[in-house]
């Protein structure tokens, strides 16, 4: 289990093993929740639409173009 220390100013590091299952970045924000005696920390992601105009719209015939594809390969 992964461990890290508080500082005297009550800074402290996310353990690599951590920030690589979280694929956390430097600038990533943490939520911190504290549920009875334990903490739960949480990643704020922004929600998909955020997104929206990064992700490039393909074809709208999907079906038309894997058979497409498919000839191309040889494989029909």
């Amino acid at each position: 289990m992964p461990t890290s220390t508080i500082t005297s100013k009550g800074q402290t590091t996310v353990p690599k093993e951590i920030r690589d299952a979280l694929n956390l970045e430097p600038g990533d924000r943490l939520t911190w929740e504290v549920r009875g005696g334990k903490v739960a920390i949480t990643t704020e992601r922004p929600a998909f639409y955020r997104w929206e105009g990064f992700i490039k719209h393909g074809p709208t015939d999907v079906v038309k173009v894997i058979d497409e594809a498919r000839k191309r390969r040889g494989r029909i």
